[in-house]
């Protein structure tokens, strides 16, 4: 059988409603890793911070295990900071997209390997802050970040978020050719580089461990994992996920993410 490579979204997939793993999916990943194959992180949070919320399950330290933080942009072995990949904003550019998000009365998150920076102090940051289980530096101006290695930026609304979806089409002529666009969540407008994302991520990792295409899964369940869907030899949406990628998926699981979805996947694909 030849080697498989399984890469995973985290919230809505591989997390519980309540952010935890359940013991039938620890199990199945296990299983997956002791014959051979190997498993990646495929997420939107940060590799450092997603590496301390799941170092509570021994599971994970253990090699061939990866993580591809930042929506795929950052890839790094689960028990590392060494980058073995990573893409970036260009500053002047991320800078103009940002300060463009705050003027037209959005909230704004934005990430560098290290840090997550935000200018705003209102409860969107805190349930994003809530959401996330990440901890944010304030910033009392966009030029604070000039010269940092910022990987993408959150436009945040949670009351009115088709706003989100207005400014995304109003602005897509001016950015689209700089930026890749997508909704990780009803209210999070998320900017990338363009020709990266999830998608790009499990391309790359693919190719560093010599695996092909055809051999890789990828599970998820939003619009941000659509990239990653298309890419794959095996592209699945769990049956909690946004309609938007289930009509791209190769298959639907029956299970949702609170009812061991990767442990179906893992048992179908990998460890029949």
């Amino acid at each position: 059988m030849s080697r498989k490579l399984l890469a995973v979204d985290m919230d809505g997939t591989l997390f519980n409603d309540d952010k935890t793993i359940s013991k039938e999916n620890l199990a199945a990943i296990s299983e997956l890793l002791d014959a051979g194959h190997v498993f990646a992180f495929n997420t939107g949070r940060p590799n450092h911070a997603l590496r301390e919320i799941l170092s509570v399950y021994d599971e994970f330290k253990r090699d061939d295990v990866y993580i591809l933080g930042h929506q795929g942009i950052i890839g790094t072995r689960f028990d590392s900071d060494e980058a073995l990949f990573g893409d970036y904003l260009n500053n002047d550019d991320a800078r103009e997209v940002i300060s463009e998000v705050l003027l037209k009365g959005f909230t704004c998150v934005t990430f560098d390997v290290e840090h997550i920076y935000t200018f705003n102090d209102n409860w969107f940051i805190e349930s994003y802050k809530k959401l996330s289980g990440e901890q944010l530096v304030y910033l009392d101006s966009v030029d604070d970040l000039k010269d940092k290695k910022i990987t993408k930026l959150i436009a945040i609304d949670y009351d009115h978020p088709e706003n989100l979806q207005a400014f995304k089409d109003e602005h897509e002529k001016v950015y689209g050719n700089r930026f890749e666009s997508f909704f990780s969540h009803y209210a999070f407008l998320e900017y990338i580089k363009k020709g990266t994302g999830k998608g790009d991520g499990v391309k790359k990792l693919a190719k560093l461990k010599g695996i092909s295409m055809d051999d890789v899964i990828t599970v998820g369940d939003e619009r941000n994992d659509i990239s990653m869907i298309e890419a794959a030899g095996t592209g699945v949406a769990v049956a909690n996920a946004r309609e938007e990628l289930k009509s791209v998926a190769d298959f639907v699981t029956e299970n949702d993410n609170n009812h061991g979805a990767i442990a179906e996947v893992i048992h179908k694909f990998v460890i029949k």
